[in-house]
C-alpha cells in the first residue's frame, strides 16, 4: 500500500479540488468510471493527477448531458459507440433548443402585449409558458429548418397573430361543441375552415408534419388539456372539416 505523499489526494481533498462531492466520487468509482491511483496503509483511497484528469473528463461529459452509463461507453473509446451516442445527444439538444426557441417566441409575444405592470395577467403568463413547453414533438432537422423559414416569412407580427388566434379559436370551437351545435352546421364548418388554415400556416401544407403533430397531441393528454383540447374537441373539428370538404391528411 502507498503512503500519502504530496502527489496523492484523499477523497475529501479531491472533492474540494474538483467541486465534486465525495458521494459522487464514490458513485463514479462504483460505476467503474473513476479509480483510485492507490490506497494508503490505512485503506484510504488515494488519487493522483491522472485521477484528476479522468474526473475532469467525467464532469465535462456530465455537463454535456450524458448519463453515467453513456459516459462509461464513451470512456472505452469505442468509435462506433461514441458516434451513436453523439448522434442521440445532438438530436436531443436540437429538440430542446427548438422547444426553448418556441417558448422564447411565445414569451416575447406576451411581453409585447404587456404595456405596464398593471396589464400583466399572471394566468395568461402561466398559460403561455405551459403551451410553449409542454408539447414534446420529435421533429426532424429538415422540419425544424422549414419551421424557421416559415417563421421568418411570417415575421414577428405574423407569428404573434397566429399565437393569439389559436387560443381564441379553441375557445370558440369548445363553445360550439358544448352548445350542441352540429358539426355539419355552417357556423361549425366556418370554425373548421379557420382551424384548417391555421394548421396550414404551422405545417406549411406538409402532411407528415400535420400527422406527427396530431399523433403527439393524442399521446400527451396533459399537454392537450393544458391547451384546452381533448379527444372530443378534435373529433368535433374533424367532423366539421369533413362536412366542409377539408382534410388534414
Amino acid at each position: 500500500m502507498a503512503k500519502p505523499t504530496s502527489r496523492y489526494l484523499r477523497i475529501g481533498d479531491l472533492a474540494r479540488r474538483s467541486g465534486v462531492s465525495a458521494k459522487a466520487l464514490r458513485l463514479y468509482e462504483q460505476r467503474g468510471l473513476l479509480h483510485p491511483a492507490a490506497h494508503s496503509e490505512a485503506g484510504y483511497r488515494l488519487y493522483d493527477a491522472g485521477s484528476l484528469a479522468a474526473l475532469s473528463r467525467i464532469v465535462v461529459l456530465r455537463r454535456a448531458g450524458f448519463s453515467l452509463a453513456e459516459i462509461g461507453q464513451l470512456l472505452t473509446r469505442d468509435a462506433t459507440a461514441a458516434a451513436r451516442l453523439l448522434d442521440v445527444r445532438i438530436a436531443t439538444l436540437e429538440r430542446e433548443c427548438a422547444e426553448r426557441a418556441q417558448a422564447l417566441q411565445a414569451l416575447r409575444s406576451l411581453a409585447r402585449r404587456v404595456v405596464s405592470p398593471s396589464t400583466l395577467d399572471l394566468d395568461e403568463l402561466v398559460e403561455t409558458i405551459a403551451m410553449s413547453t409542454q408539447l414534446k414533438v420529435d421533429w426532424t432537422p429538415r422540419e425544424r429548418e422549414d419551421f424557421r423559414r416559415r417563421a421568418e416569412q411570417l415575421g414577428e407580427t405574423g407569428m404573434a397573430e397566429a399565437q393569439t388566434l389559436w387560443p381564441e379559436l379553441i375557445a370558440q370551437v369548445r363553445a360550439a361543441l358544448d352548445s350542441g351545435l352540429p358539426a355539419q352546421a355552417p357556423q361549425a364548418q366556418e370554425l373548421a375552415r379557420r382551424w384548417y388554415a391555421l394548421v396550414q400556416v404551422f405545417s406549411g401544407g406538409n402532411a407528415e408534419v400535420t400527422r406527427k403533430l396530431g399523433q403527439t397531441w393524442q399521446a400527451q393528454p396533459d399537454a392537450m388539456a393544458a391547451h384546452g383540447l381533448d379527444p372530443a374537441l378534435f373529433a368535433y373539428v374533424g367532423a366539421a372539416m369533413r362536412a366542409a370538404g377539408l382534410s388534414l391528411g
